[in-house]
């Protein structure tokens, strides 16, 4: 049995984020779901949890996910970032990792990214700010 791998979910709508993680933990993922900001910033700085991913799931317009991006951005934490942006509407996508856009994203996608971000490398990977 392959370990499972920690993985930070952020959404602000609580229902999708608990739909999402519980399909992530049917695949072999330890996933911390949360909605807050301040948690998800809090546990993706912990240094006694080491995740493999932050997948932040843009839901709906105005919520904090793109703020999310900025505040992992400035801190030490250098994360794989997966954006899945089903709102259409958020402007810092260049500084993701990978993103999937749009309401037709699927499970088999998000799946699929991960796999692709989990085999990544962890360590300092410069982005640019600007």
């Amino acid at each position: 049995m392959r370990a499972r791998k920690p993985i930070l979910l952020y959404c602000a709508d609580p229902e999708l984020l608990s739909a999402m993680a519980f399909a992530l933990r049917l695949h072999n993922y330890d996933v911390a779901a949360v909605h807050a900001i301040q948690d998800a910033m809090d546990l993706a700085a912990g240094r006694n949890t080491t995740f493999r991913c932050c997948v932040l799931m843009h839901a709906q317009q105005a919520d904090p996910a793109g703020r999310l991006i900025h505040l992992l951005l400035e801190s030490d934490v250098h994360l794989p970032l997966l954006l899945v942006d089903r709102a259409g509407d958020l402007a810092p996508v260049r500084y993701a990792d990978m993103v999937l856009y749009g309401r037709n994203t699927t499970m088999a996608h998000i799946l699929s990214a991960l796999r692709l971000l989990c085999r990544q490398k962890r360590g300092p990977k410069p982005r640019s700010a600007a």
